[in-house]
């Protein structure tokens, strides 16, 4: 049933021969993935992904089974080399993180380097993200809106000295902020802006 919707929504959409596709999967509700990236992921011959177990449990969810490439932040380079294979081969691949949009803060930007300068078509797919979701709920992007944007930081380091480094840059800088932080470090991230900012 969800794979004829997709189908219906984006089958305009046709597999192209050695295309990277880059899709953005749910941050935690599933009910996010878009039609477009249901669809492509049921066009593409192979999945580069994250972690297998957690694509190999969306996949299923969908009724589709791909055969699955680990990329992740400690095989990136190897496992690019084994997708730009599969691409010279005119297969096409779609690129995911565990949630969210990969290569942002996510493995996969060695990858899309390697495919464009392969010449490869890397074609990304809009979805979920995480930066932009807070944006939108935090109620306080007026520079933003005025103009002056705002700053994607993404993760800042663990260790002290240098988070302390880094949090001082983005405290002189006035423009709204979005930074990433792993669940089990959200504490100390806290702690650490609130002595760093005192109100």
């Amino acid at each position: 049933m969800l794979l004829r919707a997709a189908q219906a929504a984006a089958g305009h959409q046709q597999r192209a021969d050695g295309t990277l596709y880059v899709v953005a999967t749910p941050i935690g509700n599933l009910a996010d993935l878009t039609l477009r990236a249901i669809h492509t992921l049921a066009l593409v011959d192979a999945v580069a992904c994250e972690d297998t177990r957690v694509s190999a449990h969306l996949l299923g969810h969908l009724g589709l089974h791909k055969p699955l490439v680990a990329l992740h932040a400690h095989n990136e380079q190897a496992a690019s080399a084994a997708v730009l294979a599969r691409l010279a081969r005119g297969e096409s691949v779609a690129l995911v993180s565990d949630a969210g949009t990969p290569a942002v803060s996510d493995p996969g930007a060695v990858l899309v380097a390697a495919a464009h300068a392969a010449g490869h078509s890397v074609v990304p797919l809009p979805g979920p993200s995480s930066a932009l979701a807070a944006l939108s709920a935090a109620g306080d992007v007026q520079a933003a809106a005025q103009g002056s944007g705002f700053v994607f930081v993404g993760f800042v380091p663990a260790k002290t000295g240098e988070r302390r480094s880094a949090l001082a840059t983005v405290l002189a800088d006035r423009r709204a902020q979005v930074l990433f932080e792993a669940p089990h470090r959200i504490q100390a991230l806290a702690g650490a802006l609130a002595e760093a900012a005192p109100a």
